[in-house]
């Protein structure tokens, strides 16, 4: 995300983070997502 529009969507009160934030996810379970996204892609064609 371009800073200037994070430091506006910050300043109406907004909170910017990370899907795993979001979700509270571990770092293994963040990792295992990625992993299905990726091999989703690849297989998608």
């Amino acid at each position: 995300m371009e800073t200037t529009k994070r430091s506006r969507l910050e300043a109406q009160g907004w909170q910017v983070g990370t899907v795993q934030d979001f979700l509270e996810l571990t770092l293994e379970e963040a990792t295992l997502v990625e992993i299905k996204l990726a091999l989703q892609k690849n297989c998608a064609g």
